[in-house]
């Protein structure tokens, strides 16, 4: 009896025992697989900031992958967490389209050049008779003419009338004027001028290099004139701004977006708090405008500020800071939402992402896109698209916004918060009710895109130029991509419109904004050598 009580003892410490280490080995599987998910997380947090940095911007995404919409559905488990994320390649095809240099060129200016025997060289060596033209061999040379500065010395003159001064001891003198400029009293003329700007701001040069480029052909043109000439410029083209601003505001629909600009103290060392360039472009297509604001700030008081007095539709990204801005209504950016979703599966595979939530999520936004694309493609923009765009979206896309929000509502209470699709959901909740604000208005846009590619002059040229040496300088840069953006948004060729621009500034005394109004550049009083002319 002692032995077997002695091995039921015994049966039991060995049970309490393997009880112990099961549950020991319970919670090690658990923080393994917890670490697991840890992993994961990060290593898709590194592959998707090692694509931002060296990969392709283009967030499209294989059109099969529409067809897994119903798979993802079926073979959902809601307590697995997200898969571990591979690295794919992908290749890029190149298009087959191309235009023939005959169209790229149609609309340079053609100068004939005819080889033809003199007289006296056409004649014939046997018979010594004339010769007749029987045919003819054309060769078309696109030529170019480079550039080159030289002084144009002005000189006036003054006249007197010699009978006005005998009989009335009083000479009647009339004296020749010089041509108007900008700068009054600068050397650089209007041309010049508007050649550093166009260089600066639409090429991307940086100063440094325009020294260079000046002291190849021959003027040493220091980056301090440069630099005085183009904040000189800011400064007369101030009232050109400031009419644009006005139009802008009574606009119904501004798009919006900022990006942060690295700018030099007063003291001559780098600023540590971050300094934004803020812009805001008209979302319409007709008459254009684009307009940049520097701050020192990304606080929600710029836009605030800037949008005074503008009410209507204001579509922006996620970013809180522009909720302070009274009297409008908000609309929010689909590319933002689908870039969300687009982070967590880019990497995928295919049998990943048949497990992966988030490729539901990024199909509503698919088929949000695929109902505008056919809109583009189906009818053309005039005046009556707007309104095609509204009945439509009413029809197909309301639907998609309202499976979509559903999808968010009942993934989210399974979703880890910190997880990327935790992340994505929550994004997507705050913001998709506003995306409805879209079906109000056929004008509307569907994503905040038109903004971003705004900017992207800016942020281009920022790579090259790196910073701006004062707040006023990035005060001067943000007025001039202004009119430079603007410009370009109207289809007119920059450095011309400047030239022009100028011209007008330095010969009108009247600065009145009725006078000004015809220098814009949405006005139809435009000369026509100004517009860019579209190939046949």
């Amino acid at each position: 009896m002692d032995g077997l009580n002695l091995n039921n003892q015994l049966d039991e410490k060995t049970q309490l025992l393997i009880s112990k280490m099961e549950r020991e080995i319970e919670l090690k599987d658990s923080e393994i697989q917890n670490l697991k998910t840890e992993l994961a997380f990060l290593k898709g947090q590194i592959l998707n900031k090692n694509r931002k940095i060296f990969g392709k911007s283009s967030e499209q995404v294989d059109s099969n992958q529409m067809s897994l919409f119903d798979d993802a559905e079926n073979n959902c488990d809601f307590k697995m967490a997200e898969p571990t994320m591979e690295e794919i390649a992908y290749t890029r095809t190149k298009s087959s389209k191309h235009i023939g240099k005959k169209d790229n060129l149609a609309n340079l200016e053609r100068i004939i050049v005819e080889h033809k025997l003199e007289e006296n060289e056409a004649i014939c060596s046997k018979c010594n008779n004339s010769l007749v033209v029987i045919g003819r061999k054309s060769k078309e040379v696109l030529k170019y003419i480079p550039a080159k500065l030289y002084i144009e010395e002005h000189i006036t003159y003054s006249y007197a009338c010699k009978s006005c001064e005998a009989e009335a001891g009083v000479a009647n003198i009339i004296s020749t004027k010089l041509p108007n400029t900008i700068f009054y009293k600068s050397m650089a003329s209007n041309e010049l001028v508007a050649h550093v700007i166009n260089m600066k701001y639409q090429h991307a040069m940086p100063l440094y290099r325009l020294e260079t480029y000046f002291k190849m052909l021959g003027a040493n043109l220091s980056r301090q004139t440069l630099s005085n000439w183009i904040m000189n410029s800011a400064t007369e083209l101030q009232v050109v701004y400031d009419i644009m601003k006005e139009q802008l505001l009574k606009k119904n629909y501004i798009q919006a977006d900022e990006t942060t600009v690295q700018v030099i103290n007063d003291s001559g060392k780098d600023s540590k708090s971050k300094k934004y360039m803020w812009l805001y472009k008209s979302g319409a297509l007709k008459d254009p405008i684009i307009l940049y604001d520097y701050q020192n700030t990304r606080s929600s008081s710029c836009p605030k500020e800037f949008l005074k007095g503008f009410s209507g539709y204001l579509q922006t990204d996620g970013y809180t800071g522009y909720n302070r801005v009274e009297n409008v209504k908000r609309l929010y950016c689909l590319a933002h939402i689908r870039r969300k979703y687009h982070e967590i599966i880019v990497n995928l595979d295919e049998e990943a992402l048949k497990k992966s939530r988030a490729i539901i999520g990024f199909n509503y936004c698919e088929k949000l896109y695929k109902i505008e694309k056919d809109l583009r493609e189906t009818y053309s923009k005039d005046e009556d698209y707007y309104k095609k765009r509204y009945k439509i979206r009413l029809k197909k896309s309301a639907p998609i916004l309202n499976e979509f929000q559903e999808y968010v509502e009942r993934e989210i209470k399974n979703a880890l918060p910190k997880s990327p699709l935790g992340k994505a959901l929550d994004y997507t909740r705050k913001l998709l009710s506003d995306m409805k604000t879209l079906l109000e208005d056929g004008s509307l846009e569907i994503d905040n895109n038109g903004a971003e590619r705004a900017i992207k002059p800016f942020v281009i040229g920022r790579k090259n130029w790196l910073f701006s040496n004062t707040a006023k300088g990035a005060k001067s840069s943000a007025l001039i991509y202004s009119i430079i953006e603007t410009a370009k948004a109207n289809g007119l060729i920059v450095e011309k419109y400047l030239v022009y621009l100028f011209d007008m500034l330095a010969n009108t005394e009247s600065k009145e904004k009725e006078t000004l109004n015809n220098y814009m550049p949405w006005s139809k009083a435009l000369p026509d050598v100004l517009r860019i002319k579209v190939g046949k």
